[in-house]
């Protein structure tokens, strides 16, 4: 068995190209209906916090994982990630442990990629201009994978200005000879004229911008499926990773269009059809991204000699 903290995620992570976390975010989507994913169960607590346990099997590739992910605000003097998150790996058509994995890193990374493949799937066929709201890890993992895959067309990133994040951004994206920059204070500013509007805000009491701010032909990924809802009534199409997941939002019975986009890759459902439909994807961030990137963390980290004997039952015993 092995153990893969996250540093030594991160240490992997760092090593795998765009391009591979990219296909891997698209190889997911296209064999999903042949992932076993049950409901994921939530746990809540006082304050906003909460668990969330997400369990999923891949018998193609036999595999089978649980998923445990929780927000606990910090206490006094406390040194940690807000949210936290692990996994446990496992064979499965034996039920061995293979890992116990550090997920928050996985999962931060999946959720980026996840929004950068939608964007780049959903857009118009002639986008330029992104918007980016909420410019902390999720968005930095999503432009390293964005960016890298539009590197042929020049791109404005317009940036909404918060604790100057947009200063780290713009220093960690420097050597992009194609991409530009301009900074906004208000969402407005930020979402008006876009082609495509990413936003990873965790918090939103209100909707972001009027109707009249979103331009014919734009792609709005609300990450944490937060801010948009006036979207979900006038948009043309919607998409998601599964629509039993939002079938429980606001004005789902409203919309005009849904369709999952496994579908749309098996040419079961039509994706966009032409530069002026108006498209919302919400993904809601499924199990079956958790098992199959951590499975590819995990054949990386085969090649180092850190494993440890799981003394687990082996033969019928007696108390």
């Amino acid at each position: 068995m092995k153990i893969l903290d996250f540093e030594t995620c991160r240490k992997i992570g760092k090593e795998i190209s765009p391009q591979e976390i990219y296909e891997w975010v698209e190889n997911t989507l296209f064999n999903q209906r042949n992932f076993m994913m049950p409901v994921k169960t939530r746990m809540n607590q006082a304050e906003g916090d909460y668990y969330a346990i997400m369990p999923c099997m891949y018998e193609p590739e036999n595999l089978a994982m649980v998923k445990m992910i929780g927000r606990h605000m910090l206490k006094q003097d406390e040194q940690r990630s807000v949210m936290m998150s692990d996994l446990l790996l496992y064979e499965a058509d034996t039920g061995v442990l293979k890992a116990v994995m550090d997920a928050e890193y996985i999962t931060t990374l999946r959720t980026g990629a996840v929004a950068a493949w939608s964007a780049i799937k959903y857009g118009a066929e002639d986008f330029r201009t992104v918007g980016l709201i909420g410019l902390g890890n999720i968005m930095t993992a999503c432009m390293d994978v964005f960016l890298p895959m539009v590197k042929e067309r020049n791109i404005t990133l317009k940036l909404h200005k918060y604790h100057e994040h947009e200063n780290r951004l713009m220093e960690r994206y420097k050597d992009y000879s194609n991409i530009s920059f301009e900074l906004y204070d208000s969402y407005e500013d930020v979402i008006r004229d876009s082609d495509i509007v990413l936003s990873a805000l965790t918090r939103a009491t209100s909707d972001f911008a009027p109707n009249s701010c979103y331009k014919d032909g734009c792609t709005i990924i609300p990450i944490m499926t937060l801010g948009f809802q006036n979207c979900d009534l006038f948009f043309d199409k919607v998409f998601t990773d599964e629509i039993e997941q939002i079938r429980g939002f606001k004005y789902f019975n409203q919309f005009k269009s849904i369709e999952n986009t496994v579908d749309v890759l098996h040419y079961k459902a039509k994706g966009r059809e032409n530069n002026s439909e108006r498209i919302l994807v919400y993904n809601y961030g499924l199990a079956t991204f958790d098992l199959y990137f951590a499975a590819k963390f995990f054949e990386f980290a085969k090649q180092e000699d850190d494993e440890m004997e799981y003394r687990y039952c082996s033969e019928k015993f007696f108390m």
